[in-house]
């Protein structure tokens, strides 16, 4: 009974003050689970979101370190997160910054979507865990592909930078004729599969994307980019 009430106030004395948050901010990557709809994970849908609009050259990204940040990785993020806590959670205010010159990303980047930081939100609310899960765990079907329902789920990462006015490179993903462009002349394929013929989407090899979504992008492309 001792020992018991012991282990007792230790998970107590962790969680009580704090929430969800947990005792320390482990660095170490959480084993890998089937994908649950209702949980976000870090490096599936946090990492891409913060390293295509944040981590950038001239920025937050390893080699810039922009005030001292580099936004590239766990570590880096966990530096302006409170666990369990979004609403004093720095990167939370940055991001929803009404003055576009302040936010991030800065104009003339366009903000966050809604759903970016709704998904941030969430994480940070879960105990921001260094978390990923595995998406390929069941059967992948990529016979009957949809830009609206399936292509534009997968893409809404890169629209950070590809979209807007001036977006990155010139390719807009925001919209199917853009999309439609880099489908037909192979970039696009070519880009999220990292094969080297084209600049690897998303840039860092971590975030590269499920496999499932790779072959889906390369179905619907192989179909000839319908508008569907």
């Amino acid at each position: 009974m001792k020992k018991a009430s012991i282990i007792f106030l230790t998970v107590i004395s962790c969680f009580g003050l704090l929430g969800l948050t947990q005792c320390t901010k482990d660095k170490t990557p959480v084993p890998p689970e089937p994908c649950d709809p209702n949980k976000v994970y870090f490096q599936n849908d946090v990492l891409p979101i913060v390293s295509s609009g944040c981590a950038k050259s001239g920025c937050h990204d390893a080699t810039s370190k922009v005030e001292g940040l580099n936004l590239s990785n766990y570590e880096g993020i966990m530096e302006i997160v409170k666990p369990g806590n979004p609403g004093d959670s720095e990167i939370m205010e940055v991001i929803t910054d009404s003055d576009p010159n302040k936010r991030m990303p800065p104009a003339p980047a366009p903000a966050l979507s809604q759903e970016q930081i709704d998904k941030i939100s969430k994480w940070i609310s879960q105990g921001a865990l260094n978390n990923y899960c595995l998406a390929d765990t069941g059967a992948c079907t990529t016979g009957t592909v949809s830009y609206s329902k399936d292509i534009t789920d997968i893409l809404s990462n890169c629209q950070s930078c590809h979209s807007g006015t001036s977006p990155s490179g010139g390719i807009n993903l925001s919209n199917h004729a853009g999309v439609k462009t880099v489908g037909d002349n192979g970039k696009l394929y070519n880009a999220v599969a990292q094969n080297g013929q084209a600049q690897a989407m998303p840039p860092a090899p971590s975030t590269k994307l499920p496999s499932c979504d790779i072959s889906k992008i390369k179905s619907w492309v192989d179909a000839g980019c319908p508008n569907n």
